[in-house]
């Protein structure tokens, strides 16, 4: 042995473990908890990766990588300089979860388990489980962030350690132990089966040979006098102490082995060998106190990393790792779909594959084109083919969602491509501008090109959407998609009436061959494929020939192409998502079901002036002018030659179907009734007040705008990010961390140059809420919010509640109610929504004071009508904070995305009816079914 100096006996100190959390990791924890977890914040077991210091001036640091989310059992190779050591992960749904765990409880229960493990022996098999870890964390899935902390417990007995003595290697060990150590140790890390095992023994004979043992072995040693070594890989480069690991390790001695005086070795690497000069050997002493050993017993567990036990500080430092720059170019396209993530997490697992190489085909660029088309994005839709045989007009604009004013003259097919991909890159936007040839509208023989295009076209799509002007247009899509079996949806608007239907599956073929035309035109059945009774298409209700009515253009009342678009999207991805697709019989509302998305209806009809939503089924028709088998077989047998009959010969189908002229065309929502006496001059001045320019927001202010709008003050605190372009309509990329009110008036500004900046205005602002505590140095601020609001209410004659939480609209509906001003409320959950309209405020009983009595307040207007409640009468509890304590899905309002343009277009609907009527802020609820000899219709309250 070499000389060493003398070490007085000292309480043990050790040097703390440090981790290493890569960003990788906090990239597939997110991936994870977004993907799989959902709102599941149970315990997961994670694999950590420790290793032996390897530099003489630098502590080794505890890695938890990309790969650590599997568990120890599959992460079990390594290396001594990767042992794979088995945690705990608990990620909580929210910051506040995360700052309200009970760290010391759940130290306490790693500890229990270390002690368990030791008592057990355990240890002996699995020697890592004496490092076991802890992670707490939260995944702001939202910001690209993750908080987290780590923990490597430590059992505490409250009896101290006591370090004997401690040397370095060198100079404890003579060169003949020397040399066998270092030979011994080498083997030991070279070997599969011993070198991820961090804890060993060392036997060191009486003739200076060394043997390296796992500790399984202890049981199986021989008696003599030997040198015992307790060894393990120590992370640690200070001299004067070992590192973190030695702590459990006199633990497990003493309370399984019954070593009081552990001799032990720190074993520290350089070069891939042993350091004998860095590595350290000692002796330290430990006996539990009494009573240990006791059933009930629970030690004191100390390790959360960077706090000191007993330093008295109550809150440690929370990391924190961006990762914002983990796949910068797939991060937009994760964060446009995250809400159709979180849509799995409480409800329906959307098949994001299946949308993403859906080709859909948009038969029109207009008003409803626009909106199906952007929604279509929101759903994750990423191939899209745009037709349409026009250009962006002047008027178009304001209907039109997605074009602006350098747009006019320009084909509508080609301007909807950039719009598209500057609210989406990922998604593949081809416009095609093509004039869809119509039957009875003879024209010259080049429209065979158009007519083969179009074949192209419904033949490499999976879904077409009917979306053109005229009902004639719709026919050849509709014949070629009953020929081709393809998805095709219809939507179609009349003044203040919609009609969104799917179309049936073709008619199947009793012989089920394919090849042969003929026998496929004589096997035709009114069943599809699979013996369903086939579901009709747009046209088999249809009782006439089609004519020419290219010169009839569609009015429709501002929000009800809003309310069409959202259905017939919404109509889409329940098809998409149901096992039977386009063959999935027709439900009719009221119908129990059991497909997560819900009833898979054939026809919609809605009525805004009667407020009522029909679900119909229609059959398919035997003398139908698209899908019937007569036009079907004659299509096939003669093909180009069959269509152009049709279109040169306006009564061809009429005889081919044998429809007879004296049966009077049903009656649908495409026929026109009496003018809504929309009075202009009022809606271009009155002043509203738009609370939230999110989802909601946009649309709605879109809609007031084509009603005639001209005065807008829009109110939001947030700035444009990625997630919104998609579901936002009138943001683009061009947006991005612009404040969302002056995003949205620049929008509203492109699409009707003549408003100047006296009409509109935008302010950011935090709505002062209840329940939201306010520090003392915040106090000033939020009064000062509080009073812009309420000037803001003051001159305005009518407010719109679109925020994202309950508590943000409590204020302004104080204010409202005490103002007498029109509110309106629109509310999105995760399939519902709410349109509703405050009443008026109370009557008061006295005159001449500005303070009025509570007393004194009625439960009547002003005209003595009971008063209709506000969005908040029907509470049980008041408003508080919704925000904090709530998983992400919940914070973020998860909603299906064709949901919010239905909700505005019905708020804003619901506002012009009520800005119409005579009595105002004063008038009466109607009730859907009740007759109304109001030429605008019914008034509800809510809908």
């Amino acid at each position: 042995m070499a000389a060493k100096a003398e070490v007085r006996p000292r309480p043990l100190k050790v040097e703390a473990i440090k981790s290493f959390v890569a960003a990788a990791f906090g990239k597939a924890l997110r991936d994870l908890k977004l993907d799989v977890l959902g709102t599941d914040d149970s315990p997961i077991p994670i694999t950590g990766y420790y290793t032996a210091c390897t530099h003489p001036k630098h502590s080794a640091r505890f890695s938890v990588l990309q790969k650590s989310l599997a568990p120890s059992s599959v992460n079990s190779f390594g290396s001594r300089n990767n042992c794979p050591v088995p945690g705990t992960l608990i990620n909580t749904n929210n910051m506040l979860g995360f700052q309200n765990l009970d760290l010391a409880s759940l130290l306490r229960e790693e500890g229990k388990k270390i002690l368990h493990d030791i008592l057990s022996g355990k240890i002996e098999e699995c020697p890592s489980l004496l490092l076991r870890f802890l992670v707490i964390s939260f995944a702001d899935l939202k910001n690209w962030k993750l908080y987290y902390n780590v923990a490597f417990p430590s059992l505490d007995f409250n009896s101290k350690m006591t370090l004997l003595s401690l040397h370095s290697a060198a100079q404890v060990l003579s060169q003949e132990e020397a040399i066998s150590l270092s030979k011994s140790m080498k083997e030991w890390c070279e070997s599969n089966e011993t070198t991820v095992h961090p804890f060993f023994w060392v036997d060191i004979s009486s003739d200076s040979s060394v043997v390296v043992r796992q500790l399984k072995d202890w049981k199986d040693r021989q008696g003599g006098g030997q040198k015992l070594l307790f060894g393990f890989y120590d992370h640690g480069c200070h001299q004067n102490y070992p590192g973190w690991a030695l702590r459990n390790y006199i633990v497990f001695l003493s309370l399984r082995w019954k070593i009081e005086k552990v001799q032990f070795l720190c074993y520290r690497e350089r070069l891939g060998g042993i350091d004998l000069e860095k590595s350290l050997i000692g002796e330290a002493s430990f006996a539990p106190h009494h009573g240990w050993d006791g059933s009930d017993y629970v030690p004191e567990v100390i390790g959360w990393e960077g706090e000191t036990p007993g330093d008295g500080r109550k809150e440690m430092k929370v990391n924190s790792i961006s990762l914002e720059l983990m796949n910068p170019e797939s991060q937009a396209e994760q964060q446009q779909l995250m809400h159709l993530k979180l849509m799995g997490w409480r409800h329906f697992p959307v098949d994001l594959d299946k949308l993403a190489s859906t080709r859909c085909l948009v038969l029109g660029a207009g008003t409803l084109g626009c909106e199906v088309s952007r929604l279509l994005m929101t759903w994750g839709v990423r191939k899209v083919t745009v037709v349409d045989g026009g250009c962006v007009a002047m008027p178009d604009l304001v209907k039109q969602s997605l074009y602006v004013e350098k747009d006019c003259g320009v084909p509508r097919a080609t301007a909807i491509v950039p719009h598209l991909e500057e609210r989406c890159r990922a998604v593949e936007v081809e416009g095609i501008r093509m004039e869809i040839p119509v039957p009875g509208n003879p024209v010259s023989p080049s429209v065979l090109d158009d007519c083969r295009l179009l074949q192209t076209l419904v033949a490499k799509s999976n879904v077409v959407f009917l979306l053109t002007d005229t009902w004639e247009s719709r026919w050849l899509p509709t014949l070629l998609c009953a020929n081709e079996n393809k998805i095709a949806i219809t939507a179609a608007v009349g003044y203040d009436s919609y009609l969104v239907m799917r179309h049936g599956a073709r008619p199947g073929t009793r012989s089920g061959g394919m090849d042969d035309v003929i026998s496929q035109t004589k096997n035709l059945s009114t069943e599809d494929a699979l013996g369903h009774q086939r579901l009709g298409c747009c046209f088999c209700n249809e009782k006439t020939s089609l004519f020419n009515s290219v010169s009839n253009e569609t009015v429709a009342l501002p929000g009800l192409t809003s309310i069409a678009s959202g259905k017939a999207v919404e109509l889409f991805a329940r098809m998409l998502h149901h096992p039977e697709g386009i063959h999935a019989p027709g439900d009719i509302a009221g119908m129990d079901t059991e497909h997560q998305l819900g009833l898979l209806p054939h026809e919609m009809h809605g009525s805004l002036p009667k407020c009522v939503l029909s679900t119909m089924i229609g059959n398919s028709s035997n003398n139908c002018t698209a899908c019937s088998d007569v036009v079907l077989s004659e299509y096939r047998r003669e093909r180009l030659d069959f269509i152009m009959k049709v279109i040169n010969q306006p009564t061809y189908l009429k005889d081919l179907t044998g429809i007879s002229n004296s049966l009077i065309k049903s009656d649908t929502c495409l026929n026109l009734p009496a003018s809504f006496p929309v009075n202009s001059g009022k809606l271009s001045s009155v002043k509203c007040l738009i609370l939230g320019a999110g989802t909601l927001g946009c649309d709605v202010a879109r809609i007031l705008m084509d009603y005639g709008v001209r005065k807008l003050t829009v109110v939001d605190s947030g700035c444009v990010v990625v997630s919104n372009l998609a579901r936002q309509s009138l943001y683009t990329s061009d947006d991005l961390n612009a404040p969302k009110a002056t995003a949205l008036l620049k929008r509203l500004k492109e699409r009707d140059p003549s408003v100047g900046d006296q009409g509109f205005k935008d302010c950011k602002m935090e709505i002062p809420m209840p329940g939201h505590s306010v520090s003392s140095d915040g106090v000033d601020h939020v009064r000062e919010d509080c009073e812009k609001l309420q000037k803001l209410v003051a001159t305005h004659d009518a407010l719109f509640l679109l925020t994202d939480t309950r508590e943000s609209r409590w204020l302004p509906t104080l204010l409202c109610a005490n103002e007498n001003k029109i509110a309106i409320t629109a509310a999105l959950g995760y399939d519902s929504y709410l349109a509703m309209r405050h009443g008026a405020g109370p009557r008061t009983n006295s005159e001449g004071s500005n303070v009025v009595p509570a007393m004194t307040m009625s439960a009547e207007d002003v005209i003595d009508r009971k008063r209709l409640g506000c969005y908040f009468c029907n509470d049980v509890i008041a408003p508080v904070d919704s925000v904090s304590n709530r998983t992400l899905d919940q914070q973020c309002t998860v909603t299906r995305p064709g949901l919010a343009p239905i909700a505005s277009g019905h708020a804003a609907d619901l506002f012009a009816r009520m800005l119409n009527h005579p009595d105002g802020i004063h008038a009466p609820a109607d009730i859907a079914g009740t007759a109304s000899e109001r030429p605008f219709g019914l008034l509800p309250h809510q809908i």
